[in-house]
């Protein structure tokens, strides 16, 4: 029988790239470590180095780090040196003191498939581009009157969630996905101009499929992300094919929208979307960097995918806890009712009375945040890297 019958091909250019990663990064960590004064760093493993002490909550993993070896720490991530901070002061003099050598983001592979190249708020890199579309969505998008326009689409989607919990009694309420029916709602009829739940969208799409996806592929581990010098094994393993149709369902909404937009015999809503004031910045002549359409998505990703996955990770933490917690929630109900009394209906007027509900909100935060590490760059690559 031929030898090579007994040989797993695959298995061996595997196990050969492996051994190149290892070589090369013994080499470039011992020419680190003569060239390098860093900070104080725990114990790390050959070719994987720390990556194994983030465990699956890096947030709670990187705080008993500091706690153990300071305010300031280097990890070796892979291939990737790291310096985490972990303290206000520090953290200002890098965001602030050196915020030109420090306040570009990482583009990482999953983000570089998903946002259009990285042409996104988030992770394009700092620049002209990137100050220039902060501008618009400070300006013209998150602006204090744009959000307040919205107000009336606010209210209505709460009474339009509360009528949902009602028709369902008496029968078993499927809390999880009318939250997700109602953060998606709101953000659809602000961003884009119109719901997906009413016409049974909302399911033909798999919004709900569609955003757990994109959450796992943007935070979950990415070998490339650690080793970059093996980012072809993303081939391998079927992620660049999952990046791809994640990618391609997006792609295919937002056509779907922006089509909707330019249709000149589209009826006018009272206030514009977000998707509106897009375009129209998008067709300016005389902008001194236009948009790419390319660009218009991957803001809307941006927006869609922030707004609608946060609020709901929030809301069904909330009411998960204050169901395991009746003494709060009654103290919670107690301080609605009291507050907004005969109305039978919570005006955003009446939020700033409402202390006790506004500290339960901050301790879901605390105990269950949606994005624990930020996209802003916690971790902070040495300069040069």
């Amino acid at each position: 029988m031929d030898l090579l019958q007994f040989l797993n091909i695959p298995s061996l250019l595997l196990a050969f790239s492996f051994l190149i990663v290892l070589l090369t990064f013994l080499f470039k960590d011992g020419s680190r470590k003569r060239k390098l004064k860093l900070p104080p760093s725990p114990p790390k493993l050959p070719v994987v180095g720390n990556l194994h002490q983030l465990g699956n909550k890096p947030h709670l993993s990187l705080r008993s780090l500091a706690q153990k070896y300071g305010p300031i720490i280097y990890l070796q991530l892979g291939e990737i040196p790291t310096v985490v901070v972990s303290s206000a002061r520090l953290a200002k003099e890098v965001l602030k003191t050196h915020d030109l050598a420090l306040s570009s983001r990482p583009q990482i592979f999953s983000a570089k498939h998903l946002f259009y190249n990285c042409t996104d708020v988030v992770f394009s890199a700092y620049g002209a581009y990137w100050r220039h579309i902060r501008k618009i969505c400070i300006l013209e998008l998150l602006s204090a009157k744009r959000v307040q326009s919205f107000s009336h689409a606010r209210e209505e989607e709460v009474a339009r969630l509360a009528r949902r919990v009602a028709e369902s009694y008496p029968g078993t309420t499927n809390l999880s996905k009318l939250l997700g029916l109602y953060a998606n709602d709101i953000l659809c009829r602000v961003a884009f101009g119109r719901d997906f739940s009413g016409g049974g969208e909302y399911d033909q799409h798999d919004f709900q499929k569609m955003l757990e996806e994109y959450q796992e592929l943007l935070g979950g581990f990415s070998i490339g992300d650690f080793f970059p010098s093996m980012e072809f094994l993303h081939t391998l393993t079927g992620m660049k094919s999952r990046l791809q149709d994640t990618f391609g369902r997006f792609d295919k909404l937002f056509d779907q929208i922006l089509t909707e937009h330019l249709n000149p015999k589209r009826e006018k809503e009272e206030h514009k979307d977000l998707v509106d004031v897009l375009l129209e910045i998008q067709k300016e002549e005389t902008a001194d960097m236009p948009l790419t359409m390319d660009n218009v998505k991957a803001i809307i990703l941006d927006m869609f995918a922030a707004g609608t996955d946060t609020t709901f990770i929030t809301l069904d933490w909330g009411m998960t806890e204050l169901l395991m917690n009746p003494k709060v929630l009654k103290k919670a109900q107690a301080e609605v009712r009291g507050v907004v009394g005969e109305k039978r209906v919570v005006l955003e007027g009446d939020l700033h009375q409402l202390d006790y509900l506004k500290a339960v909100i901050k301790e879901i935060f605390r105990l269950h945040p949606p994005a624990p590490v930020l996209p802003k760059q916690e971790f902070l690559s040495m300069p040069g890297q």
